[in-house]
C-alpha cells in the first residue's frame, strides 16, 4: 500500500545513518506477488526484502495474532485517513493489489542474545515508527557493542 511504501522509503533513505551504526535493514512482506515486489524494490526499498510465508513477523507484532481491521481500522478511523493523506502527499504510486488489511510495524533486534531492543506496532493504518526514536535506539545498541579487541561477556 502507499502508506507502507512511504514508510519503507523514509527508513531506507536514512540507510547511511544505519550503516554507520552497524545496523542491517530488512523489509518483511507477507505476500509474494512478483509484480509488487519488483515495483517495491528498489523504488521504495533498496535493501533486502524477506517474504514471511507464515506471517510470523506480523503475528509477533500482534501478540500471536494478525492485526486486521480494514473497515473500522481504516475507513472509520480519522487517524488512519490522516496517515493515508500524509503518504499520498509523497507522490508515491498507490494501488489496490494484494491483501491490504494486515497491519505491520518494526522490530530492532540487538546482536547476540540481546533479543528485541525495540518494537513499534502499527496501531492505526499508516502509523510510522518515530525516526528519531529508532535512530536513538540503534545508537544506544551500537554503544553497547564490545569494541575491537575486547571480549564479549557470556
Amino acid at each position: 500500500c502507499i502508506m507502507c511504501r512511504a514508510e519503507a522509503h523514509k527508513l531506507f533513505s536514512r540507510k547511511p545513518i544505519f550503516d554507520a551504526l552497524g545496523v542491517q535493514l530488512f523489509a518483511v512482506v507477507h505476500e509474494h506477488m512478483e509484480s509488487e515486489i519488483k515495483d517495491f524494490w528498489p523504488r521504495y526499498w533498496g535493501g533486502v526484502v524477506l517474504f514471511d510465508r507464515g506471517k510470523d513477523f506480523f503475528k509477533a507484532l500482534g501478540g500471536g495474532k494478525l492485526h486486521k481491521k480494514f473497515f473500522s481500522g481504516f475507513l472509520l478511523n480519522p487517524r488512519a485517513i490522516s496517515n493515508y493523506k500524509r503518504a499520498k502527499a509523497t507522490g508515491f504510486q498507490k494501488n489496490f493489489r494484494g491483501e491490504g488489511e494486515i497491519k505491520g510495524g518494526l522490530f530492532i533486534v540487538g546482536s547476540g542474545k540481546t533479543g528485541i531492543a525495540y518494537q513499534f506496532i502499527e496501531m492505526n493504518f499508516g502509523d510510522w515508527a518515530p525516526l528519531a526514536e529508532v535512530i536513538e535506539i540503534c545508537t544506544q545498541l551500537q554503544k553497547q557493542q564490545p569494541g575491537q579487541g575486547e571480549l564479549e561477556q557470556p
